[in-house]
């Protein structure tokens, strides 16, 4: 089984079997929990690694810790919060996670909700990589690394976004007060541990937006993405319609490159028609459609426009006429320095400052921008790499040791507007957690020029695919990544053997692209700001580190909202995560408030997942072998709280204005609050069943899963939806799970409860879906020797218990003084005594070291043909008709198991009765009870070879406590059962029960590796026996 798990799946059981053990483990002792619990050794060697210690560094909530000699695996303190966000996340069925989308498209003032709802057509990638990191900011830095605040007089104020909310900018700050108070009374409602964050004022807030955007950088930024300065030339003046001739038109008119010229042919090949089109712009420039094929002109007239823009608009760039002065450079470069944390290439600086400017750098200009105190040159065999620091850093070796290579293409950072009123329109594009959450501003004119690049984009490549492909992919370099048809601008995070791990920029996502679908990216379509930026939920603090794949979450996916910032950050230097509250765009109600309720409740479910260990605590056992179990999530200590809140409340001051009448009719899917007899304690109910007269009904306690009859009116039944709506709707928390075991002994009831107690975890692991959609399971818990199977101690209990009580039925045999095995006679044994000539034996039955069934090898193959033999005699006999008084005990007779096989038995003891008879197989060493129809008389050709099933004990050893524990005999059965191995004959001596039996005291050897195992001195090392003479 372990081979197939996948190394999260793997780390999943290794990291359940050491916090199962509340502390450190040997690498040994989690080798051993790690077999009992999976049923294969760790596969750390299909997994790449050379040894065990080698899988555990690579996990970085796990760690190794030595003392003396011995290593210890240990989960580390500072995981926690990880650790109770994977237990969460483990409960979660699977889904795709939201990847990239498609554009919004914007034209100006936001419209209907119809109308919006008609344009956004957003495509989903499917899942491809792990969701990222949820543990705050630190993990983000990838993503961010040069994220600042800069100041910028031109807000961005034409949003109109407000106005559609219909939210009053005046009352803006009121609405914002009361956000916060509402958003820490539901947290104290529901009794979380709150971080303290501190609150900017209301005014201080929108003063602060007032003046200042937020900039996240996608990583090497380039081109500012400022407003571009009316001097620049005819490009700026050049914009996108519906009409690409008109486009290509004016375009050529802007920049005076002559005529355009287009013709349209019907082509007429003899297997069908089509048009193509030619265009000819000037003396210099002709496009042609063919050979694609179009059904219509305009049609092929549109494409070929659409090509001779593409070509054309990369190859007229500004031509700046101006040279700025010094004085100008020693302004205006610094600050755009500062938006690239790893430098920019001195010859993409000068394009970004034409672009911006309108105007040349001097020849010298390197010479005058090395004044500056805020910038640092290098010099590179390819180029000059410039940098921003801080005043007294210039010179000093940069920090973070080896650089990344700079991308020979940039991408600029995105710059998020506030408006006057401290709010801003986005979509939301991507759904981790509530602490990121990839958003897009929207109706914006960079908005709007984006969706509009990203058309061309695709258009383009689709045609110059082939002549777009990398000489070599670089890490943090930009490129096209092409997933699903589409085309998104990305950058490059990490190469393996997977592929390409891309971040899109645009939408904030995470996935593994093939190195086939990976182009160079042009810079026209690189002057685009990336799109995606991210932000937290304020006042959702406590529920970060769970709320890791909530539903509730993902239905943010596509959303538009409005988002205000929560604090003041102006002085923070860590921007990368916006906190905000967030308000829906239709509504203007608070998203941030709603979710606290929905995530608290959502992470309460406890889901059970197939595919992995999940710790549980036991809360009801029925003697059917249902077990009813509590998954403890941060929500169930939730729930715990607000009920004994409730509880303290109704006990105080009794909620009797909420009481009614209860009757079957009107308690359907309802639950009531109701104190339990048993506990005393106040707990959520469901009455699910009535008698007829109406008078009695018996109740459902939801989160323990008992039930018990009550007379209605004799109770009091509080409506759970009219005392506390939330606690009304936390979903059912005992979950019903039943006993993998092949039958369910009368008492179970009495093994479990003495092998589960409540207040201890046990760890959970589904074998099979099983009637009613209820898991099979079996269950494991610790002692001292580590981690061992409820279930196999339970059935071992139960067989045990058989062997006993059959036992005790045949202390008669000693009366009588018939043997087990009846009139067989009795294999030839060697001479017993220390030295003895060992004989090689096969175990086919291991109760415990005292108690095993050896088969001597010698007679094995006699055995073997007897048995075919014997079903070839009797396969055309279904059942006997022998009666019970033609039953003579010690007698030998053909007996079919309920294997279908037949077998040699003797009869022990007749139950005149039952019309069934007790017996013992006579080459297999197991006692029966059974129909007399299921015995024929044996043929004397099948009494000639002896009996095969000797009885057999350890010598020398003797259990370390009292008895031989269930853990000690499993131990010795994974040793012995279904081996060859080599006994040396000790002793003979009369068995205890029924004297007329053998048992022979043995030293068993196992060969079967270099070095021979002395089976006894095994049971020694383990700390199970100690030496016995």
């Amino acid at each position: 089984m372990a081979h197939s798990l996948s190394l999260d799946e793997v780390k999943n059981e290794i990291r359940s079997c050491i916090i199962s053990s509340k502390a450190m483990l040997t690498l040994k002792q989690l080798s051993s929990d790690y077999m009992m619990l999976v049923g294969d050794p760790i596969p750390f060697k299909n997994l790449g690694f050379q040894s065990l210690e080698g899988l555990i560094k690579s996990f970085p909530d796990l760690d190794l810790k030595k003392q003396g000699n011995v290593t210890y695996a240990v989960a580390k303190q500072s995981e926690k919060s990880a650790h109770i966000s994977e237990l969460i996340s483990n409960q979660k069925s699977p889904k795709k996670r939201p990847l990239p989308k498609q554009i919004l498209r914007v034209e100006d003032e936001p419209a209907t909700k119809g109308e919006l709802n008609q344009r956004t057509n957003n495509k989903r990638l499917q899942e491809n990589i792990k969701a990222l990191s949820n543990s705050g900011g630190k993990e983000y830095m990838s993503k961010h690394r040069n994220t600042v605040f800069t100041t910028n007089t031109n807000i961005n104020n034409n949003d109109g976004a407000l106005q559609s909310t219909q939210i009053d900018s005046g009352a803006s700050s009121k609405l914002l007060l009361s956000t916060k108070m509402r958003l820490s009374r539901k947290m104290s409602e529901l009794s979380l541990d709150r971080y303290m964050i501190i609150y900017s004022q209301p005014e201080t807030v929108g003063s602060f937006n007032k003046g200042c955007c937020t900039c996240s950088d996608s990583g090497n930024s380039s081109p500012t993405n400022e407003s571009i300065s009316p001097i620049l030339s005819k490009t700026a003046e050049f914009s996108r319609t519906n009409d690409p001739l008109k486009d290509l038109k004016k375009f050529v008119a802007i920049h005076k490159l002559g005529d355009v010229a287009v013709s349209t042919t019907l082509m007429d090949p003899k297997r069908k028609k089509f048009y193509s089109c030619k265009i000819k712009v000037g003396s210099e420039h002709t496009y042609c459609s063919y050979p694609k094929e179009f059904k219509s002109a305009l049609e092929a007239q549109s494409f070929c426009c659409e090509e001779a823009l593409a070509d054309l608009i990369p190859k007229c760039e500004i031509k700046a006429s101006l040279i700025s002065t010094e004085q100008d450079l020693l302004i205006r470069i610094p600050p755009m320095l500062e938006k690239h944390a790893n430098g920019i290439w001195a010859k993409q600086l000068t394009l970004d400052y034409s672009d911006k400017y309108g105007e040349m750098l001097p020849h010298d200009w390197l010479s005058i921008i090395d004044k500056s105190n805020n910038v640092h040159i290098e010099k590179t065999a390819k180029d000059h790499i410039l940098y921003h620091c801080k005043l007294g850093d210039k010179g000093q070796q940069r920090i973070g040791g080896s650089r990344m290579p700079l991308s020979n293409v940039s991408v600029p950072a995105n710059t998020v507007q506030f408006r006057e009123d401290g709010k801003l329109t986005c979509q939301i594009t991507y759904v981790v957690s509530a602490n990121e959450i990839w958003c897009e501003q929207i109706y914006t004119e960079e908005n709007t020029r984006f969706s509009e690049m990203v058309d061309r984009m695709k258009i383009y490549y689709e045609e110059h695919e082939a002549q777009l492909i990398p000489q070599e992919i670089v890490l943090a370099g930009y490129y096209i990544a092409k997933y699903e048809q589409e085309y998104y601008r990305v950058r490059v995070e990490k190469i393996d053997q997977r592929g390409i791990v891309c971040f899109f920029i645009d939408t904030g996502d995470e996935l593994v692209v093939p190195k086939s679908n990976i182009f160079v990216l042009e810079r026209v379509y690189a002057t685009s700001q990336a799109q995606a930026f991210l932000c937290r939920l304020s006042g959702l603090e406590d529920l970060y580190d769970v709320s890791t794949n909530s539903e509730h979450l993902a239905a943010l996916l596509d959303r538009v909202v409005i988002l205000e910032l929560a604090i003041d950050i102006s002085g923070d230097e860590n921007t990368a995560i916006l906190p905000v509250y967030m308000y829906d765009f239709e509504t203007g109600s608070s998203i941030n408030e709603d979710l606290i309720s929905q995530l608290t409740v959502e992470l309460a479910a406890p889901i059970l997942k197939p595919d992995r260990s999940t710790e549980v605590y036991i809360s009801h056992i029925e003697s059917n072998g249902d077990i009813y179990v509590h998954v403890k999530t941060k929500g169930f200590d939730n729930l715990q709280s607000l009920r004994v809140e409730l509880q303290m409340q109704v006990n105080e001051k009794p909620l009797d204005y909420l009481l009614y009448t209860v009757t079957k009719m009107n308690s359907e899917g309802h639950l009531y609050f109701m104190k339990d007899k048993l506990t005393g304690n106040w707990e959520r109910t469901k009455l699910i069943d009535w008698a007829p007269t109406g008078d009695y009904a018996q109740v459902y306690f939801v989160d323990k899963g008992y039930t018990d009859v009550i007379k209605v009116a004799d109770e009091t039944l509080y409506p759970l939806d009219s005392v506390n709506e939330v606690f009304n709707t936390y979903p059912s928390q005992a979950v019903r799970v039943r006993m993998a075991l092949d039958a369910i002994p009368p008492n179970f009831l009495d093994l479990a409860t003495a092998a589960l107690p409540k207040e201890t975890p046990v760890l959970l692991k589904i074998v099979e879906m099983g009637a009613e959609n209820i898991p099979t399971v079996k269950l494991f818990r610790r002692n001292a020797d580590g981690l061992f199977c409820i279930n196999e101690s339970i059935a071992m209990q139960t067989e045990l218990s058989k062997e006993e009580t059959l036992k005790n039925k045949f202390k008669l045999l000693a009366v009588s003084g018939i043997p087990s095995t009846g009139t067989l006679k009795c294999p030839p044994l060697p001479k017993a005594g220390p030295g003895s000539r060992p004989i090689e034996v096969f175990v086919p039955m291991a109760v415990s070291p005292y108690n095993f069934i050896v088969q001597p090898c010698s007679s094995y193959k006699q055995l073997h043909d007897m048995m075919d033999k014997l079903q070839l005699a009797y396969e055309d006999v279904q059942y006997g008709n022998l009666s019970i008084d033609d039953i003579v005990p010690g007698g030998i007779y053909a007996y079919k198991h309920t294997d279908s096989c037949w077998y040699r038995l003797s009869v022990i003891k007749v139950i005149h009765t039952g019309s069934s008879v007790s017996g013992y197989l006579c080459d297999y060493g197991s006692y029966q009870t059974l129909s007399v129809r299921q015995l024929v008389t044996l043929d004397e050709a099948f009494m000639e070879l002896p009996y095969q099933a000797l009885s057999a004990k350890l010598a020398g050893i003797k259990p370390k406590l009292d008895k031989w524990t269930m853990v000690d005999c499993e131990f010795f059965k994974q040793l012995t059962e279904m081996k060859r191995l080599y006994a040396e004959l000790i002793s003979i001596e009369r068995d205890s029960f029924s004297r007329s039996d053998i048992i022979l005291k043995v030293s068993l050897y196992d060969t079967s590796t270099d070095d021979d195992i002395l089976i006894s001195d095994e049971l020694i090392k383990s700390g199970i026996a100690v030496k016995h003479t």
